[in-house]
């Protein structure tokens, strides 16, 4: 236990002697990590070191993962690509001392039939952008950036606040993304990793 004084609890206060029997933020390794019990629901990411918890998906963000789940496994039933989509929960390691939840993945059909607890490599991601300010900054910067380092091919950002889709390839020699297109309503998003797939964007973030 690390020797650390707090002021007196008081009624309705946090239980912060429970943090102490916890790494420190900037000292959480992928072990730590990966050890701890998730009785309360919450989903959490590990970054650099840092422990990071996500937002409570709301029902429009479960409406919108669930269109998309749908149509992409569409495409791949009606295709002969293979491999298989999987969703959050589901720790992700996408960099060593990273790991991420991303709402949808794709994994090859190799990589499929390696992965046996959590996925270590995966083909395409997908995160639909939560509400606050620091929850956009992880989906639009921070994971794009990782998402690149790490070589994974494509990244959708699915975007309810501007009822946009992103659709950014990876440049290898580069390790950045770049644009494939900005998809807003009216439009149809294309994927380049998925040859012919499309999706309707007003009906992505349709009220159902």
């Amino acid at each position: 236990m690390i020797d650390v004084k707090l002021p007196p609890m008081k009624h309705g206060d946090p239980t912060w002697y429970m943090a102490l029997g916890y790494p420190r933020q900037g000292d959480w390794t992928e072990s730590a990590f990966l050890a701890l019990d998730k009785k309360d629901n919450n989903l959490r990411e590990l970054s650099n070191g840092y422990l990071e918890v996500l937002p409570v998906p709301s029902a429009l963000h479960q409406r919108i993962l669930r269109f998309l789940l749908y149509s992409f496994e569409a495409y791949l039933q009606a295709t002969s690509i293979g491999g298989e989509l999987l969703f959050a929960p589901l720790p992700t390691r996408i960099l060593p001392g990273t790991i991420r939840e991303p709402d949808l993945l794709y994994l090859s059909p190799e990589q499929s039939a390696a992965t046996e607890k959590y996925p270590t490599s995966v083909d395409m991601v997908l995160e639909i952008v939560s509400g606050s300010k620091a929850d956009r900054k992880r989906d639009l910067v921070t994971k794009r950036k990782e998402y690149a380092q790490a070589g994974i091919l494509e990244y959708w950002i699915v975007d309810p606040k501007t009822t946009t889709i992103h659709v950014l390839t990876l440049n290898q020699a580069t390790q950045r993304y770049k644009l494939h297109g900005k998809y807003t309503s009216g439009q149809v998003a294309s994927s380049k990793l998925f040859k012919g797939f499309k999706v309707t964007v007003s009906d992505v973030f349709k009220k159902r």
